[in-house]
């Protein structure tokens, strides 16, 4: 399953990719049939999408976070940044016989 398919549901029957890049004047129809989702991208900010078309746009050019998800991401990262300090000041401190 790919990554669109899990957070915006099955591609619809009759699905055509709209060029979307191309046009700058480009607006997106709400779909009264398709239930709405908020999405996040890796900086918190966030948009409700209302088609299955804006929804795809949106995954497909890096928004489908979750603020638990980019928190756990922060948390990660500053734990591994930690270690790696440790690690080195440990490394620095063995090499000239401190303990």
């Amino acid at each position: 399953m790919s990554n669109v398919e899990a957070i915006c549901g099955e591609y619809p029957s009759n699905f055509e990719k709209a060029d979307i890049a191309s046009d700058p004047n480009y607006v997106f129809v709400n779909d009264p049939n398709y239930s709405g989702r908020q999405l996040f991208d890796s900086e918190g900010s966030s948009v409700i999408v209302n088609s299955f078309v804006e929804c795809e746009h949106y995954v497909a050019g890096g928004w489908g976070f979750t603020p638990i998800q980019s928190l756990e991401i922060t948390l990660h990262n500053y734990l591994f940044i930690f270690v790696a300090i440790l690690v080195g000041v440990r490394f620095v401190l063995k090499k000239y016989k401190v303990f």
